[in-house]
């Protein structure tokens, strides 16, 4: 496609949906391939769909050097971003680095927010095609996968889950109330990619929106922070940035995306297995009870 003869090529094995290579050249900056299955050729017609309309408004996504959308194993051909996940590098990092990454992400974010919303909720490429009328019911499908997880591993019990839908029921009229705003939903400790001394390069891997409360993916971030022992202080950054609340509905997401952690022990996505252990399993519980505290916290606190 770029008519180049590749020199090296090395698989990323980080994704949980596609095939994703790094292929370098011997006279030429290295590019990214991302390849699907049959399976997975929607989300990558999402992907070039959303980089043509976000990236003439300014979000930092890699350009699209070729394409074929109706290839057997439909692909992207992108810009190498320079440096690495963020999450691989922000516990080296200065906390004026992260705090200048983090109000890159939510700048991006807040070009997303300002697309139309069509009052629909949760995962899709245009407002139209959300698939839900409620918020609640985004978080409901969340818990409900995450049952389905735990349930076919057997590493967890699903008392998490069941406290988990529990807390969403009681704030069943606080989560319907809550705007449909479009926003990246996985911006986290993966696909900000950033150098290793902690310049910003840009966002991957969009390959569609979550319309909703855009603190959705801050708390997942938090989640992914607190259970790898990361700096916290770069999600407070992003928060104040954005002028976000560290309400009990926002802990409540928090929690929701440890359980969802929880769920991945035991399963393997795309050929990479979840890394798993006695230790880090119960770190999990521990975080989970400390988040149901927090909720509770925060509950009294607004009372």
């Amino acid at each position: 496609m770029l008519g180049l003869k590749p020199a090296r090529t090395r698989r990323f094995k980080t994704g949980s949906a596609h095939f994703v290579y790094e292929v370098s050249f011997d006279n030429h900056p290295p590019v990214v391939v991302r390849m699907a299955s049959k399976d997975g050729r929607q989300a990558i017609a999402g992907a070039h769909a959303l980089s043509r309309l976000l990236r003439p408004l300014g979000a930092p996504l890699p350009e699209i050097l070729a394409a074929d959308l109706d290839y057997d194993f439909p692909y992207l051909i992108l810009e190498r971003l320079q440096g690495v996940d963020l999450g691989m590098v922000m516990s080296t990092l200065a906390p004026s680095s992260l705090t200048d990454i983090a109000a890159k992400v939510a700048g991006a974010q807040s070009i997303v927010a300002n697309l139309p919303s069509a009052g629909r909720y949760g995962f899709a490429v245009s407002a139209r095609e959300a698939p839900h009328e409620r918020w609640i019911d985004v978080l409901r499908d969340n818990l409900d996968r995450s049952r389905k997880r735990i349930e076919a591993a057997g590493l967890f019990d699903s008392a998490p889950v069941d406290a988990m839908e529990g807390l969403v029921a009681a704030q069943r009229d606080a989560l319907d109330g809550m705007p449909s705003t479009p926003f990246l939903h996985d911006t986290t400790t993966k696909n900000v990619i950033v150098t290793e001394t902690g310049r910003f390069s840009g966002i991957v891997d969009v390959d569609d929106l979550c319309f909703g409360d855009a603190r959705y993916v801050v708390a997942l971030t938090l989640a992914a922070v607190l259970a790898s022992g990361g700096p916290a202080g770069y999600v407070e950054a992003w928060m104040k940035t954005a002028r976000f609340r560290d309400d009990h509905i926002f802990r409540l997401y928090v929690a929701l995306f440890i359980v969802d952690f929880m769920s991945e022990h035991g399963q393997k996505f795309n050929d990479n297995q979840i890394q798993s252990s006695a230790g880090i399993r119960e770190r999990l519980r521990r975080l989970f009870s400390d988040c149901l505290t927090q909720i509770e916290a925060a509950r009294t606190a607004e009372r």
